[in-house]
């Protein structure tokens, strides 16, 4: 099997299973960023933001909601939720991080990218073209 997630659902790969939907599969990452990070996954191999179908993507973060809130409950204060498409994207299959935090853990998950800002105007130009949007604030 070509995709390692695949691999996984399939119970083919090796995993650290943690939760389970009808749809969707959460399990340990190989190199966790937090205590209790996690993947969700959905079952059918989509592979990434663009080509998944909206009901999968509903399903997917609905599992990360219900994963991140039972956390929160119990032993965490929170959590990021992390995702990549295409760029750094390390595993062709949908998926979502989700890394449970502590108040005090002293992770930076969001650390700074180093992005020099060349005004808003420049910096949304190209979005405001791709949305359609004409007005500018």
């Amino acid at each position: 099997m070509d995709c390692v997630f695949c691999a996984i659902v399939a119970d083919e790969a090796e995993a650290t299973l943690l939760d389970e939907t009808d749809e969707t599969l959460a399990f340990a990452p190989l190199d966790p960023v937090s205590e209790g990070h996690l993947l969700v996954v959905p079952k059918a191999h989509h592979e990434n933001l663009f080509d998944i179908p909206a009901a999968s993507l509903r399903a997917v973060t609905d599992h990360a909601k219900d994963i991140a809130t039972r956390l929160e409950a119990a032993a965490f204060d929170g959590v990021n939720l992390l995702h990549d498409t295409g760029v750094q994207q390390s595993v062709p299959h949908f998926h979502l991080h989700v890394a449970p935090r502590r108040a005090d853990d002293g992770l930076d998950l969001w650390p700074d990218s180093g992005y020099e800002s060349r005004g808003k105007e420049e910096d949304y130009a190209a979005v405001r073209e791709a949305l359609g949007a004409t007005e500018t604030e």
